[in-house]
């Protein structure tokens, strides 16, 4: 694209500044008569505008609240609005007629003749705009043009430019005008279709081709759309309204950012947990989705085998001791809890718990959230719960010595204690105590049980049934059956194409009996509880996972996943 050499100020500046309004600005560019006043044309739009920008049919007048003016000659194609606009991601277009001798000093400008300029509407469907050199990236400050030079010279790997090629492939987000208001509608909008999709997490991610839009639905990330314009940096408006929403500081694009705002999306109460940072491309930004409205009633739905079950709910009923469960992030300890509390409150009962964060909020639940600015860490939080007589305690997780010995000193003083630890299994979690300094005639003492979890899809119910190989059923320690029948996901539209719908718990419950107890104090070795464990006839995660394949509750493939299975 060519660019201009005005002598005259901006006429975006002296629109901004007040100096003018958009009829005088719009006639010092293209008078009555049709005339071009070429000392008024932007540089700055001009050197903006992609590089496939059809200039011999179009040129860039003035960008002004969200709407490109253009000036077009008088005899241009009825479809050339259209056109455009598309081109610029349904920016508003609005054309200016510019006559014959205007334009043979434009063609001059560009390097072009009239005779070689084609008077069709050009085909620019097939040309995606160069988003390196679109309107965003040229507008952006010195700094963050130096940032984006030195990150676009760095060498990219084969690898790298197939990742690349995998961000054109997602759609972009059609919105109607690009306005400070649109955009937070906009945003709202993709907020209650997450809700609908049941996400968990909506992911904004920036990169060179703008803002890409994920969800987490049942645990897998999975591309939704694109936020994408060639006339402004759609990736900073976003953000800046995601930011007022969750009154997070729009002018801090330096440090890592942390909010939580209440919304009505879908006629739902729903908390967002907004979390930012800064990368090489500009902020990410992650938003948990917390509706009000939670299913924390029935221990069943989430996937407990009656007989285990039966074991908890025994657990749960007793007065005091320490409840432990365990898996990684995002194994649903936390449902697991939730639910357990749920079973629990009533009006009988004080409970409290001390949380960080608090996810969800429970009714007749004193829900404590952890602020280390402010003091209050879980073990200052622990100690002054002890002081509120109450009768359960739940605690969002160990996380250290400390925690751990006020932990287990309330379970042997008369409370039901509940938490969560980070460890592979029902096993590893006595040693993980042990490990931190915890006293293992304290454990033994104070420990009921230990829950280790896993969540597994599953299957829709447009699944294919189909009889396993003898691969796989070795694989799975399973001997070679005609009835053995299992689940082979599919897709449809209840599913998103998907193959899979909701989630549910792959179980290990283990019970610490006087065996377990004894071996604790020994300072067994974790393959020793292990052992036990088996010869207790209790049903390991991988053994209860290939039980769920079994029933067709989930696939094959997504329990090799989820869980190893050796």
């Amino acid at each position: 694209m060519a660019t201009a050499n005005p002598t005259r100020a901006s006429l975006a500046q002296l629109l901004k500044t007040g100096k003018t309004n958009l009829n005088d600005a719009l006639s010092l560019l293209v008078d009555s008569a049709g005339t071009l006043n070429f000392e008024y044309l932007d540089k700055q739009l001009l050197s903006a505008m992609p590089s496939n920008w059809p200039a011999e049919q179009a040129i860039p007048l003035l960008f002004w609240s969200n709407k490109l003016y253009v000036g077009v000659p008088d005899n241009h194609e009825s479809s050339l609005k259209n056109t455009l606009s598309e081109f610029l991601n349904g920016c508003q277009i609005e054309f200016r007629n510019v006559k014959t001798e205007s334009w043979d000093r434009w063609f001059a400008l560009i390097g072009k003749t009239s005779s070689n300029i084609s008077t069709q509407a050009p085909t620019l469907y097939s040309q995606k705009p160069q988003s390196s050199q679109g309107i965003q990236q040229k507008t952006l400050s010195e700094q963050e043009e130096r940032a984006s030079a030195k990150s676009s010279a760095a060498p990219q790997t084969k690898l790298g430019a197939e990742l690349e090629a995998t961000i054109e492939k997602v759609p972009i987000r059609k919105i109607m005008a690009t306005d400070e208001g649109a955009i937070a509608n906009d945003v709202r909008a993709l907020m209650a279709e997450a809700l609908n999709q049941r996400a968990s997490d909506i992911h904004f991610e920036p990169t060179t081709k703008g803002l890409i839009v994920r969800f987490r639905v049942d645990g897998i990330l999975r591309d939704i759309c694109r936020y994408f314009s060639t006339v402004q940096d759609l990736r900073k408006v976003v953000l800046a309204r995601i930011k007022i929403i969750a009154d997070l500081n729009i002018a801090e694009q330096r440090q890592p950012q942390d909010g939580r705002v209440t919304e009505i999306l879908g006629g739902q109460r729903v908390d967002l947990r907004v979390s930012t940072l800064p990368t090489l491309h500009g902020e990410k930004c992650v938003i948990r989705m917390l509706p009000h409205e939670n299913n924390f009633s029935n221990l069943l739905d989430l996937g407990m085998p009656k007989g285990r079950l039966s074991v908890y709910e025994e657990w749960l009923s007793r007065s005091q001791g320490m409840i432990l469960i365990t898996g990684p992030t995002g194994s649903g300890k936390t449902s697991t809890l939730y639910t357990s509390l749920a079973k629990l409150v009533d009006t009988t009962k004080n409970v409290v718990t001390v949380e960080d964060p608090v996810e969800y909020q429970l009714a007749r639940v004193s829900q404590v959230q952890v602020n280390s600015k402010a003091g209050l860490t879980f073990a200052s939080g622990l100690r002054s719960i002890l002081r509120q007589d109450p009768d359960i305690v739940m605690i969002g997780e160990i996380r250290d010595l400390e925690t751990a010995e006020i932990a287990i000193q309330a379970a042997l003083t008369g409370h039901l204690v509940l938490s969560t630890l980070h460890t592979n299994d029902a096993a590893s979690t006595v040693i993980r105590l042990m490990d931190m300094g915890v006293e293992p005639f304290l454990i033994a003492s104070a420990l009921i049980g230990v829950v280790a979890q896993r969540l597994v899809r599953k299957v829709c119910t447009c699944h294919k049934e189909y009889k396993p190989s003898v691969e796989e059923l070795e694989l799975l320690h399973l001997t070679s059956s005609k009835d053995e029948v299992f689940a082979k996901a599919q897709g449809c539209e209840k599913c998103n194409g998907l193959g899979y719908s909701g989630r549910e718990g792959v179980f290990e419950i283990m019970p610490v009996n006087e065996k377990i107890q004894q071996m604790i104090q020994e300072r067994a070795t974790l393959n020793d509880v292990k052992a036990e464990l088996v010869r207790l006839g209790v049903p390991t995660l991988a053994h209860a996972g290939i039980q769920k394949v079994r029933k067709r509750r989930t696939t094959l493939e997504e329990l090799l996943r989820v869980i190893p299975i050796t």
